[in-house]
């Protein structure tokens, strides 16, 4: 909303002959200052009527109303504004249809996938590990929605992926000497001379076996998870389908209150991958790492998959 427009131009409006008496050049200086202030103030109040627009000032008194104890290290104005939008529209009736259109409002469309296990009583959430800032209040969300019976599973993942691609070179060997003319250790006796790439990266070549292949490998190659830099974590669920591999593991309250860093490492314990999220871990919480094993075409000098 634009800043009320106030003609804060007083000097202008006296007339002529008290405009050049200093004592009211001052006076209408200072009391401009103000009439600005005013309008700053006034526009502030239209824009503290909606949930988009409002300010912190007003965040924080609906913050109070609710019990929110916020934290604005990790806690961005935006997100403060939607998460009172939320508690605000919370009302039943509480269906399906309910629950994808909040996971819209607090997660984006598209950016989840909701799956309920009717005979194991489980609704599980997935989403980006990106996006787990929602992530405590969408169990908040959930926690006043769904029947006592349903237990409430996020499951974040994070995804990275391999990029394979393929280059066929042509050179020809070049034989450094003449007969009777060649000095013994003063040059190779032959070298290759390059003639240029006969294949591109850019011209598919790589088969799927081969992909299937390397995200076997990679399966194999991964020992353990690593929470936060110090809890390990070696009961991992590693499934490959087709190129692409999914790894996956449990994470209690017990071993962290949040997950600031995954990492996935190899026997030695060499980091393979290491990625910085945060997720709150409220409740039952499984990591999924998804990493797909795809060749890579390169269109203008950048990849893509």
């Amino acid at each position: 909303m634009p800043k009320l427009d106030l003609d804060t131009g007083l000097l202008a409006q006296l007339p002529p002959w008290y405009r050049r008496i200093l004592d009211y050049q001052e006076i209408c200086r200072t009391e401009t200052a103000q009439m600005e202030a005013l309008a700053t103030e006034i526009s502030a109040v239209a824009r503290n009527f909606f949930f988009q627009t409002m300010d912190q000032s007003a965040v924080a008194q609906w913050e109070s109303v609710f019990g929110i104890i916020p934290d604005p290290s990790i806690e961005g104005l935006e997100f403060r504004r939607a998460r009172i939008r939320n508690r605000v529209s919370t009302r039943p009736p509480y269906t399906m249809r309910f629950l994808e259109q909040k996971l819209d409002e607090l997660i984006g469309p598209d950016a989840w996938t909701v799956r309920m296990d009717y005979p194991n009583y489980t609704l599980y959430i997935e989403s980006s590990a990106r996006n787990q800032l929602y992530a405590a209040e969408v169990a908040h969300t959930i926690g006043r929605i769904k029947p006592a019976h349903i237990v409430y599973v996020n499951t974040p993942y994070e995804q990275t992926g391999l990029l394979l691609s393929e280059e066929i070179q042509l050179a020809r060997r070049v034989y450094n000497y003449r007969l009777g003319a060649w000095g013994l250790g003063t040059g190779p006796f032959a070298s290759e001379a390059s003639k240029g790439a006969i294949k591109l990266p850019s011209v598919p070549s790589v088969q799927p076996a081969l992909l299937e292949q390397t995200a076997a490998f990679v399966a194999d190659d991964i020992a353990a998870a690593r929470i936060n830099g110090t809890v390990m974590i070696t009961a991992l669920t590693k499934a490959a389908e087709g190129s692409a591999l999914t790894v996956t593991y449990d994470v209690t309250a017990a071993q962290a209150d949040e997950i600031t860093r995954v990492e996935l490492l190899d026997a030695a314990g060499a980091v393979l991958t290491a990625s910085a999220v945060y997720i709150p871990v409220t409740g039952s919480t499984i990591m999924k790492h998804i990493i797909p094993v795809q060749e890579g075409v390169l269109n203008n000098g950048a990849k893509s998959r």
